[in-house]
């Protein structure tokens, strides 16, 4: 049992985060920007909007897309932000994507699909998070959850001082103060920005401030699985999480990291390391590796090409039909198979995960050639061509 109990905490930790928002940005090479790029290069990067917006569907609290110029203005602001799925406003998502692609020299591109895990989910999706600073705009977007009052204790030094949050007052959407009724409908991703700033504030160095506040929050018990972020100055990408949490992929023109990227073979996506910090601009990328304290909470570094998750069957035992989910890459291909305990195959499917990752499926308890089955213990076993998961359950009649 106490195994079973530690697998769940690893699946639901990992799930976790790849089941909340999802992140995206691209960063074009130097001379280069994202309108200049090449036709093929063009094509690829469509395609990973075309990915983004198919996982919209299952993101319910909105989008959001912003671009950086080589020319920034003081106050960079988003090109779009929506309180609904991209699937649901199909054109203004695509009007968007051609006016990242197309208008003006962007050579960044940030976008993020929300489910909402802390404060106002009616609102247009607030992310990315905006702080603005001696003619920089510095965007945050997460995919995570962290405790807001251990963020405020840790701003505001245990509640001994205010000022920064008075300074730089959080949203609260219209619903009050933050410091009274309004405290509900602060983000959670908004007061981490506020806090990456105060370090990066302090420390004098966007570097030294992350390492500062990523180590502290780490230390204090938030799972780096819960901090996937891409962070941003308008010339470099600074992308940390948990293992896996995110996936970087270069090109002959271009840099993209996203949450759940493409499975064909356009590009070779790797997923980050645990705790690592990569920095990407147009010159290149930067690894620092062991950004942040180890924590044990994590799952292990799996590589991206290795990428499934089997969660627990349910009912189980079960009489009558049990369900699991797959999660793996977009489109990819998976067989589930349903062996007896000593290794007879009894039933076998081929299938396709959608663009949202996820799979749900049901075996009715039936043999390949539709035969009723023995009760007993079988065996679930999901592939791919890289790597397979295996689970017991139980038929009970």
């Amino acid at each position: 049992m106490r195994v079973f109990l530690q697998l769940v905490l690893v699946l639901g930790i990992l799930s976790e985060s790849l089941l909340a928002c999802r992140l995206y940005a691209i960063c074009a090479k130097s001379g280069l920007t994202i309108p200049t790029l090449s036709t093929s290069e063009q094509s690829i990067v469509l395609n990973q909007f075309t990915v983004l917006f198919n996982q919209s569907e299952s993101m319910a609290n909105g989008w959001a897309l912003m671009g950086y110029q080589v020319a920034n203005p003081d106050s960079v602001e988003p090109i779009y932000r929506s309180d609904s799925p991209a699937t649901e406003d199909s054109t203004t998502y695509w009007n968007s994507v051609s006016t990242l692609m197309n208008d003006n020299e962007h050579i960044i591109g940030i976008g993020h699909l929300r489910l909402a895990t802390s404060g106002d989910n009616t609102v247009p999706n607030p992310h990315p998070f905006l702080f603005y600073e001696n003619g920089v705009s510095y965007s945050l977007i997460h995919n995570g959850t962290v405790n807001k009052d251990l963020l405020h204790d840790l701003i505001t030094n245990n509640g001994t001082d205010l000022s920064w949050l008075n300074e730089y007052e959080p949203q609260t959407f219209g619903g009050g103060s933050w410091q009274g009724e309004g405290w509900s409908n602060v983000v959670d991703s908004e007061l981490l920005m506020l806090y990456l700033m105060q370090n990066i504030d302090s420390e004098g160095s966007i570097i030294t401030g992350l390492k500062m506040a990523l180590s502290t929050l780490v230390d204090a018990g938030v799972p780096n699985s819960q901090l996937n972020l891409i962070f941003s100055n308008g010339n470099d990408l600074y992308v940390f999480g948990g293992a896996n949490g995110l996936s970087i992929a270069e090109s002959e023109e271009h840099y993209a990291v996203m949450t759940l990227p493409p499975s064909n073979n356009e590009l070779n996506w790797v997923g980050i390391s645990h705790g690592d910090l990569i920095v990407i601009n147009k010159d290149g990328i930067t690894y620092y590796s062991d950004f942040s304290e180890t924590d044990p909470k994590d799952p292990p570094i799996v590589p991206i090409e290795e990428f499934l998750i089997m969660f627990p069957a349910y009912p189980n035992p079960f009489n009558g039909s049990v369900t699991f989910d797959l999660m793996a890459r977009s489109s990819e291909f998976v067989t589930y198979s349903i062996f007896t305990l000593t290794g007879k195959l009894i039933y076998r499917r081929n299938l396709q995960i959608p663009n949202t990752g996820l799979k749900k499926v049901m075996w009715n308890v039936k043999s390949q050639n539709n035969q009723n089955i023995a009760s007993g213990t079988y065996i679930i076993k999901a592939s791919t061509n890289n790597t397979s998961k295996t689970q017991k359950i139980i038929f009970i009649k």
